[in-house]
């Protein structure tokens, strides 16, 4: 086993036993943007189950949205007007952007449809339709039935945390007003399918039928019960829900003596954030970064690596800046080495990158799709005379992609241009971007560097073809031969042709621009 996530699938299968079907599990409650950081929790039980399904094993993959929770505080990027909405189910909260059904809608729909572009299915349900449509009632009596015990698991935690016990009141339910649909106060419960409540938003007061879903299980019990409903084998959780006396300490045991299930196997997950970004990601706070964010400069395969690479238990930060670039020349590289076109240091190297590659793929492409390198598509994107076909044709005479290039190739080629595109307006640190001078600048230059200009000018008229690796010996040989020092005269040659001491790599970008053009300039022609 050389991956993390070969080794809880094993784990599951030794401790839950051989079944015809594991679950594995993920949630969240859509209260605000559904960021990078949540989505480690999707990806870490999508991958275990990828491992599970390697081993010839039927996963269901349950995302399970708590969108029935209550509407607990205003974020800040939403109109101060909706605190009147607060308390209701956020399912029920209406859009203030006008564009969905509900305020809980408008987060699912995006995130959902940030994960079929990952090429990644599961299976979404909603706590919202599940208490509606009374599939949760019969746990919901059991739980008031239980009440009593429930309280003394949660008192138990409570007292070895120094806390005060829970109130002689306490419910393990809260009922939600079916008039005002607000949070109402539980009275009383009559043994059976009637629960009693008394509205303090609206007035009103009454019975309400378990099994019209206005009753539901808080969120301590609630968690457990799901368990049970839905049989879970394995649920990732962050460290808060997983430190001592914590929400899935008190899961196990209510979901065993309650609920006659064992708690499924869990895996601690640390937090993702972007380099340089400082303080947690907070979707109710809006300072989130989205897989959207993420898309406008990654290939969706290197998104899935980021997390497939990563241990869950190791804070994970992703570098938008120059690390990018290192980025996609990894991912390349892991991606050349499964396909068997480059070794990796040594064989147990070699077999974990390559068992990383297969587990971040939902499924692994036949053959090696043509790989720009983004690095020199970073230079590409800035020269104001190529468009993405000229971009190609450069990318295929220097020899980066194959002269023959399928529909996948190109796709793959045209979508790495707009990235990079993307990433220099962006993130680009300012030495990166450049632009060409329209006329030669107005400096002087040191006779010798003059001659061996001229030098690299006159061979460029008599070779109308030729390679990249050509190009740079003669650049390295006019320089050479009249002993001028490589940084004096690469420093003269960035200034020349776009103003600045340093830039892309000189031969291939160069060889990039019009013959022409790089002869003129290289004569200090207007």
């Amino acid at each position: 086993m050389v991956h993390w996530a070969d080794y809880m699938a094993e784990r599951i299968i030794r401790e839950r036993g051989d079944k015809e079907e594991y679950v594995v599990e993920s949630g969240i409650t859509p209260s605000g943007y559904v960021h990078i950081g949540n989505f480690r929790e999707f990806f870490t039980a999508y991958i275990v189950g990828h491992a599970l399904r390697d081993r010839g094993k039927k996963v269901r993959h349950i995302h399970m949205w708590d969108d029935y929770d209550r509407f607990r505080k205003v974020p800040k990027n939403v109109p101060a007007e909706w605190k009147e909405h607060l308390t209701k189910p956020v399912r029920e909260v209406p859009d203030p952007w006008g564009c969905h059904d509900s305020y809980a809608e408008h987060f699912m729909a995006l995130f959902e449809e940030e994960i079929s572009r990952l090429g990644i299915e599961a299976d979404f349900l909603h706590a919202y339709e599940l208490y509606k449509s009374g599939e949760y009632a019969e746990e919901v009596k059991l739980a008031l039935q239980k009440r009593d015990e429930i309280k003394a698991i949660l008192d138990k935690y409570r007292e070895r945390a120094k806390q005060p016990p829970l109130e002689d009141s306490w419910q393990p339910v809260m009922v939600y007003c079916p008039h005002c649909r607000k949070e109402a106060d539980f009275v009383s419960w009559d043994g059976e399918w009637k629960v009693s409540y008394r509205c303090p938003h609206c007035g009103r007061e009454g019975e309400t039928d378990i099994r019209e879903g206005n009753v539901k299980l808080r969120w301590r019990v609630d968690w457990p019960m799901r368990w049970a409903h839905f049989k879970v084998d394995f649920e990732p959780a962050g460290k808060d829900h997983l430190a001592a006396g914590g929400s899935y300490d008190t899961g196990r045991e209510i979901v065993e003596k309650v609920f006659g299930w064992k708690a499924p196997i869990d895996l601690m997950y640390e937090f993702v954030g972007i380099k340089g970004q400082k303080g947690k990601m907070s979707g109710s706070k809006g300072n989130v970064i989205l897989l959207s964010d993420l898309y406008e400069v990654l290939e969706p395969g290197i998104i899935r690596f980021i997390y497939a690479k990563a241990r869950p238990n190791k804070e994970l930060k992703i570098d938008l800046g120059l690390g990018l670039l290192n980025l996609y020349d990894e991912f390349d590289k892991v991606e050349r080495i499964y396909f068997g076109l480059e070794k990796a240091k040594n064989s147990e190297e070699e077999e974990e990158l390559k068992r990383t590659y297969e587990l971040s793929m939902p499924k692994v492409p036949e053959k090696l799709t043509a790989q720009a390198p983004f690095r020199f598509l970073v230079t590409l994107v800035q020269m104001p005379h190529l468009d993405e076909e000229g971009i190609i044709r450069i990318l295929q005479e220097q020899g980066h992609v194959p002269e023959e290039l399928s529909k996948e190739d190109i796709e793959r080629i045209k979508l790495r241009i707009r990235l990079a595109k993307n990433w220099v307006e962006k993130y680009a640190p300012e030495d990166v971007k450049f632009s060409l001078l329209e006329r030669p600048p107005e400096i002087e230059l040191e006779p010798e560097i003059r001659e061996a200009m001229l030098e690299v000018a006159e061979w460029l008229e008599k070779n109308e073809r030729f390679t990249v690796d050509e190009l740079n010996n003669v650049i390295f040989d006019a320089a050479k031969k009249r002993g001028i020092p490589s940084k004096k005269w690469f420093k003269a040659l960035y200034n020349v042709f776009i103003g600045k001491d340093r830039g892309p790599r000189l031969a291939p970008f160069l060889a990039s621009l019009k013959r022409e053009f790089v002869i003129g300039r290289l004569r200090m022609e207007a």
